[in-house]
């Protein structure tokens, strides 16, 4: 269903020109801003907990048996996740101007190719992971509010509205962010590599609202520039100091 609705180009431009509207109607909110306003509290926590159910009772059980898989095999489906992502990168890098996380991802897109991406043929040639979440965000629009959707996870407005944008300009596979292929692995993968982390935040007093510190802050240090996370730094430190006074 889902995939039908995002091949139906009308739906999509018009849900588009919704969010871009929404968005540029909250500019003036800084985007390098860590906090996002959650004015859907009460409805996120309830999806929330629909998701903390459903990774109970069937993500966990089954991360129980993938966990008994060869190392290297988990490896080789993280590697074809990441692989399948690329072509988003690169062409959010080329809407950020950053020609030299563009010209890397590129030729590692290439050359992986080669094994589809389950075998990385080059592990030591790092490049950072752009989407059109991230593209906004640099030319300042704001993240908008706080959502989590469901299997998904948290987003903000910004962020949700780039995923809609990549799934729509990618082609098949290439994106892995809804396509009905390489969801399930993605969901698998990352349920895998963040177990100790889900773990971490169910035990803690306020499940919901850790999560949303940790999404916050990770999307933030993901998208931003070491300059801009250095001022950030700086500003907290200053504001710690002062409560010392």
């Amino acid at each position: 269903m889902f995939n039908t609705i995002l091949n139906n180009k009308n739906i999509i431009k018009l849900f588009l020109a919704q969010l871009m509207l929404l968005l540029l109607l909250s500019c003036s909110q800084n985007s390098a801003n860590k906090e996002i306003h959650d004015p859907l509290e009460s409805m996120n926590r309830s999806v929330f907990k629909f998701n903390q159910g459903l990774d109970k009772y069937l993500l966990k059980p089954i991360n129980t048996e993938y966990e008994k898989l060869p190392e290297n095999v988990k490896k080789s489906l993280s590697n074809h996740v990441k692989w399948a992502s690329t072509p988003v990168t690169i062409a959010n890098s080329a809407i950020q101007l950053e020609v030299e996380n563009f010209s890397t991802s590129s030729i590692k897109f290439l050359l992986n190719s080669l094994t589809l991406g389950f075998y990385d043929l080059d592990p030591n040639t790092k490049y950072k992971t752009r989407d059109f979440g991230s593209s906004l965000a640099k030319y300042n629009v704001s993240s908008g509010p706080y959502i989590v959707l469901p299997i998904l996870g948290p987003r903000s407005l910004r962020h949700f509205s780039g995923n809609i944008v990549d799934q729509s300009v990618s082609s098949g596979t290439k994106n892995y962010s809804y396509n009905s292929t390489t969801l399930p692995m993605k969901i698998l993968s990352d349920r895998n590599t963040y177990s100790n982390v889900i773990e971490d935040i169910y035990i803690s007093q306020d499940p919901y609202l850790k999560a949303k510190i940790l999404y916050t802050e990770n999307r933030f240090n993901s998208i931003s520039s070491k300059k801009i996370i250095e001022k950030e730094k700086q500003s907290e430190q200053e504001e710690f100091e002062k409560l010392l006074d």
